[in-house]
């Protein structure tokens, strides 16, 4: 495992495997610290790398998930829902 967090590719990672890592780099930059032993420059690196990308990657899913939600509820709309809204929007761009 270690030898996975040192080398790891952030790019051909899934989400499992990044939360994986980042245990992983938790668990051991706290035993590096219970032993008073200093932490290695990559483990701070790499969890840095690691909460980025999981970060990111929640933040195109939920806008991918907001994206859903609002063609689905474009879908639900009545004609005449369908018809005032392209009214009101036709008006901003009018003015």
């Amino acid at each position: 495992m270690l030898q996975e967090f040192k080398n790891f590719n952030v790019e051909a990672s899934e989400i499992e495997e990044l939360v994986a890592l980042s245990a992983f780099g938790k668990m051991l930059r706290g035993e590096f610290e219970a032993q008073k032993v200093q932490v290695p420059e990559y483990v701070s690196d790499n969890l840095n790398s690691i909460s980025r990308e999981i970060d990111a990657r929640m933040a195109d899913r939920r806008e991918a998930r907001k994206r859903e939600i609002k063609s689905t509820l474009e879908g639900l709309k009545s004609r005449e829902e369908k018809r005032e809204s392209l009214e009101k929007e036709l008006a901003e761009l009018q003015a």
